[in-house]
């Protein structure tokens, strides 16, 4: 694949992403306000300051986090060989196949269940994104490494 990152920024994305997430996650719920409460009393003269600093850092975490995906998922490994291309196209077309079972069931909970609100139907769809990415990153790196650990031994 000719569209592949080199390898440094596998390492790099293995820092941006976990704290993108942490940081959404604790902007979510609402670790940056009480931060900021903590440094600055809201007032409602502040109160759309306030507001404004959570977007920006849910846009900010989240965005980092999914280039942090990005660089893992898209960059090489140390030696990039037919059986790395191979296990890598495996595992996507893994994470399709997950990722198209759980719209199935998701849609039929909702179904069957009742209707999701505006935000439930958003964390429906963003945990789509993260199911994809995650289940390609965990399947490539255990198959890859287990086929190593294998080859080693024999």
């Amino acid at each position: 694949m000719t569209y592949l990152l080199p390898h440094r920024f596998k390492k790099i994305g293995t820092v941006i992403a976990p704290i993108g997430f942490s940081l959404w996650i604790f902007m979510q719920v609402g670790m940056i306000t009480r931060i900021l409460n903590f440094f600055i009393e809201e007032t409602s003269s502040n109160h759309f300051a306030f507001h404004v600093v959570n977007v920006i850092t849910a846009v900010i975490s989240f965005f980092s986090f999914l280039a942090g995906i990005y660089f893992i998922t898209f960059s090489k490994e140390k030696i990039e060989d037919e059986m790395v291309q191979r296990t890598r196209l495996d595992s996507f077309q893994f994470a399709a196949l997950t990722q198209i079972i759980f719209i199935i069931v998701g849609f039929f909970s909702m179904m069957i269940l009742e209707e999701p609100s505006q935000g439930g139907l958003m964390l429906f769809f963003i945990s789509l994104i993260f199911l994809f990415w995650l289940s390609f990153i965990c399947r490539f790196n255990y198959i890859l490494h287990i086929k190593i650990i294998r080859s080693n031994h024999s």
